[in-house]
């Protein structure tokens, strides 16, 4: 039972090494994106990220 248990594991490992090198030589294999999929606004409209308020006040306090 010792020796079924080592080659089981011998060959989970072997595996496991298996899938990973296809991992890395398919993560290889770069694809370039084609900007004409972008969709890109228009609007000319500000971006406001944040709006002043006591909790912005206590939080840039504290961050500095």
């Amino acid at each position: 039972m010792q020796k079924s248990r080592r080659e089981f594991l011998k060959g989970a490992a072997k595996t496991s090494v298996a899938v990973a090198g296809v991992g890395v030589v398919l993560a290889g294999c770069d694809k370039k994106i084609e900007s004409k999929n972008i969709i890109r606004g228009k609007s000319k409209k500000e971006e406001i990220l944040y709006q002043k308020s006591k909790q912005w006040d206590l939080y840039y306090s504290v961050a500095k």
